[in-house]
């Protein structure tokens, strides 16, 4: 009984704690979810936006120094050689301007070139003679636009199997015509992912048609989500957005977690196919569903809770009743002289009722509220006599009350017989309703009753009470006789 109090107030304490824990974190992995795909496309068009305000600072400095003096010189010597040594100090110059921190960049260009009014290079830095008339018309696409618009411009470059952000401007001799153009390019290495990374608050990769070129995730995430890029079936939208379509947020499993990320291509990436993913692992961003687990350890600390106040409760409940049990069976066993001593509220007033009625079966008196013995039909009576004298032992009358002489009698009659009678009147009185009486030994009936008497006695102040066997209404009763 105990295991079921207990164990019923548990299991609703865990199935409203995990249920509660289940729906709350569901609906908030649901949510971070869904905030974390709208946000991370618009994350996508805020980098697109940082791209283009990036070139357009890049080609602004270019064109700055596309109109310094080191570099109009270079178009003003006289025979190739001269130029072309003009032109590799104009660029290594100009290398070392960019890479000034102050600039904004920590690290030199990856390439910077002089070239001339054809499109072929006149020189570039670090090497005189790499690229030495090399055409770049058909492989630059921005710098047609130069020649022709007579503005800088930015773009990307495939060169050398490198992936180049440049920045175009013309050179202009005295009278504003354009003779030359000046190309600065800085890879997009791992180290620049990393940086716009930080930026926009996801990981960066970019990406060509043969593969990821550079990457600010690890080097298994990023193995991992090139398999997934160039492999079906995103390869279709990966191909896509590096023509111009950029992809909405999708997901994919790398290294056993989800992630979810944008494909799109590089702004003004003109015939070079370049674009970026732009990717967030999801657990990540959805740790505040975390926080639904306090609900667990509040379900864990109410389980206790409950355990314990439930074996309190039932230890309440269930020891006085095992106590009851105990006395019953020695009541059944022909103990007549046991009554259940309950003292709680719940119980108190049951163990009363059940002493009632053994009494009721036993034929011995009760007590009612005011201490006063009464029969098991409720009826109570008290047969007064006066006291004896100190001489003779007889028994006087008082100045208001007559002498019984039933009373008298019972007085009269020897304590061993008085018990030894009684015994014998409540025995005949209940076989003569043919009921049972042998589960009532002698010796517990006289001890029940001498101690009731004793107690009676006591109670009111009398020298003695006596009882006198009495069939009412198809019941034995044991009347008590006060005697003063």
């Amino acid at each position: 009984m105990r295991l079921k109090l207990i164990a019923g107030n548990l299991i609703i304490v865990l199935l409203v704690g995990l249920g509660s824990y289940l729906v709350v974190r569901t609906q908030l992995r649901t949510e971070l979810v869904r905030e974390l795909k709208d946000g991370i496309g618009d994350d996508s068009e805020l980098f697109g936006r940082s791209w283009r305000a990036d070139g357009a600072r890049l080609a602004e400095g270019v064109s700055r120094r596309a109109a310094s003096k080191s570099v109009k010189t270079v178009f003003t010597a006289s025979g190739d050689a001269n130029r072309r040594r003009r032109a590799f100090d104009a660029a290594q110059e100009v290398s070392r301007w960019f890479g000034d921190p102050a600039r904004g960049r920590s690290e030199r260009p990856h390439i910077v070139t002089v070239i001339d009014e054809t499109g072929r290079v006149i020189a570039r830095d670090t090497d005189p003679n790499r690229m030495f008339k090399e055409p770049l018309l058909s492989q630059v696409s921005v710098l047609r636009g130069v020649f022709k618009r007579g503005g800088p411009r930015y773009g990307v470059w495939r060169h050398d199997r490198k992936l180049l952000q440049i920045g175009v401007a013309p050179v202009r001799n005295e009278e504003g015509g354009i003779v030359g153009a000046l190309l600065v390019g800085y890879d997009l290495s791992n180290g620049y992912a990393q940086r716009e990374a930080k930026l926009v608050g996801h990981d960066l990769l970019f990406i060509t048609r043969e593969g990821i070129y550079s990457t600010s995730t690890s080097v298994d995430v990023r193995n991992a989500l090139e398999g997934a890029l160039y492999g079906e079936p995103l390869d279709v939208d990966t191909n896509a957005a590096l023509r111009g379509k950029p992809t909405l947020p999708w997901t994919t499993e790398l290294l056993h977690e989800a992630y979810v990320g944008v494909t799109a291509r590089l702004p003004m990436s003109g015939n070079t196919e370049a674009g970026y993913v732009m990717l967030a692992r999801q657990d990540k961003h959805t740790e505040l569903a975390s926080l639904a687990d306090v609900i667990l350890w509040l379900t864990l600390l109410g389980f206790l809770a409950v355990a314990l106040y439930g074996y309190i409760i039932a230890n309440n409940i269930m020891e006085p009743i095992e106590h009851m049990e105990d006395d019953l069976l020695a009541v059944i066993n022909g103990r007549s002289d046991v009554r259940l001593e309950v003292e709680t509220p719940e119980l108190g007033g049951l163990s009363y009722r059940i002493n009632q009625l053994i009494n009721l079966y036993t034929g011995v008196a009760e007590e009612d509220e005011e201490g006063r013995a009464v029969t098991s039909s409720g009826g109570w009576e008290a047969v007064s006599v006066s006291g004896s004298d100190s001489t003779t032992g007889e028994s006087l009358p008082s100045a208001d009350e007559k002498p019984d002489p039933e009373a008298a009698a019972l007085a009269a009659v020897p304590e061993g017989e008085y018990y030894a009678q009684l015994y014998a009147d409540y025995v005949a009185a209940k076989r003569s309703l043919g009921e049972d009486a042998s589960g009532v030994p002698q010796e517990r009936f006289v001890d029940r009753i001498r101690g009731n008497a004793d107690h009676l006695a006591t109670k009111h102040g009398a020298r003695m009470v006596r009882f006198r066997v009495e069939t009412i209404g198809g019941q034995v009763n044991l009347k008590p006789v006060v005697i003063h």
